[in-house]
């Protein structure tokens, strides 16, 4: 059995490059209990890599949201680099923003974190959670036929995999798209199976064969109810219509936020539903191995691992990787919502329907729901999913066999070290 907690510290350096803000706390694990004080200290370099010796330095702590914990400004030429000290006495992360005046602003950040295993999510559980989903689930398979069509890409196969799009339809007249890449020469199977869903944007316009290559069966869905265009300019071109349409249907400013003021119109309802429909078939194939079947998603990709994971029981691992679409409603507790921080960007006039939608499609609440191994990886400086939103997702899975690896000194990224740790030698080990 893992343990429940996997801590792999990142001592983030001061590392010596011009015109900078570095920032680094007094702990290597940027770990605190709460009340325990946490000390920042802040260099700031100059053109010639060395400490500034003239320049105006802002430093603040906050509590990752609306709380003001510290605040100092410093004058370089009395000092640096400069120390600040500050603490939560409630479960949290807390941010050290430092910026910079010298020709131009330069900003540094780090976060530290306080008793993060006890996060929980802004919103509550609705108690008609599982049924809800439980029977929209099974609402579409009554009314609409998955119609799946599956179209091989002649110009992406080769002698070690065959490749392919695949649609299922979904409700509103809808379908969601992706694509499949199957082995090929390989013997004949079954092969493990690897669902992904990629991060926020115009989505994929074709397979991801590599994994494929080395005997892995892959499909990826676009989240985006229209046929991937040809190239990745054509894509964006598509995704950038379909935004301008919602934002005149709903006066949000992406497709993520649009809809929200009920479940059903929410741009996610039918995405959700027709991947996981999508998810199925792809169990069903004979040549998929069932034992063998994971989820690995970043950032919107991330937070559908926690959909998915805890919506369909056909997976058996999942990785999950800085997750958006979680604590929708951190805000309620003071702290920056997870992306695409749905509340804030809807219209005044749907906020407070928006506040009722939103815990239906929070990452944490899914992940109540999952039954498989998880890992989970947070940024201690990510701005987008910020790192309480994180946690709050991992707290509520209640599996044995699960992890959270700590990104210190990570924004909205992925270090590779964790793709190699998390993917390659715990996901598609066999």
């Amino acid at each position: 059995m893992k343990k429940s907690l996997l801590w792999l510290g990142i001592a983030l350096p001061l590392l010596a490059r011009a015109q900078s803000v570095e920032v680094q706390a007094d702990r290597e694990s940027y770990v605190y209990a709460c009340g325990e004080p946490a000390a920042f200290t802040v260099r700031v370099l100059g053109k010639d890599g060395q400490p500034a010796q003239a320049g105006q330095l802002r430093v603040a702590l906050t509590n990752f949201g609306t709380q003001q914990v510290a605040s100092a400004s410093f004058d370089l030429a009395k000092g640096n680099p400069v120390t600040c000290t500050g603490t939560l006495r409630a479960p949290g992360f807390l941010k050290c923003t430092a910026v910079a005046k010298l020709d131009k602003e330069y900003k540094g950040l780090a976060g530290a974190a306080y008793e993060p295993e006890k996060l929980r999510a802004g919103s509550e559980r609705p108690a008609d959670f599982d049924a809800f989903w439980d029977a929209a689930v099974r609402k579409l398979d009554a009314e609409v036929p998955a119609d799946p069509r599956v179209e091989r890409l002649a110009s992406s196969c080769s002698e070690k995999h065959e490749a392919f799009r695949v649609s299922f339809a979904t409700f509103g007249g809808k379908r969601v798209y992706g694509f499949l890449s199957v082995p090929k020469g390989q013997g004949a199977g079954p092969f493990p199976a690897e669902v992904n869903v990629p991060g926020a944007g115009p989505g994929v316009v074709g397979p991801n064969t590599g994994l494929a290559d080395n005997g892995i069966i892959h499909l990826v869905m676009n989240v985006h109810p229209f046929e991937p265009a040809a190239t990745a300019d054509g894509q964006k071109k598509l995704y950038a219509e379909q935004d301008k349409r919602l934002q005149e249907q709903y006066g949000a400013p992406r497709y993520c936020q649009s809809g929200a003021a009920s479940r059903e119109t929410y741009f996610y309802y039918p995405v959700i539903l027709g991947i996981n429909r999508a998810v199925n078939w792809l169990a069903a194939r004979p040549d998929v191995d069932k034992a063998r079947f994971s989820y690995s998603g970043t950032s919107q990709g991330g937070g559908f691992g926690f959909i998915l994971c805890g919506l369909n029981r056909n997976f058996t691992k999942g990785v999950i990787q800085v997750p958006a679409l979680t604590d929708l409603l951190g805000f309620k507790k003071g702290r920056d919502s997870g992306w695409p921080k749905l509340i804030e960007n809807v219209k005044a006039e749907d906020k407070a329907a928006a506040e009722k939608v939103a815990p239906y499609f929070d990452g944490a609440h899914f992940a109540a729901r999952i039954t498989c191994p998880v890992r989970v990886s947070v940024g201690f400086i990510d701005e987008t999913c910020p790192p309480c939103a994180v946690y709050s997702g991992y707290n509520a899975v209640r599996v044995k066999d699960k992890a959270i690896v700590h990104g210190i000194g990570m924004p909205h990224r992925v270090f590779p070290q964790f793709y190699q740790q998390l993917d390659q030698q715990w996901l598609r080990q066999k």
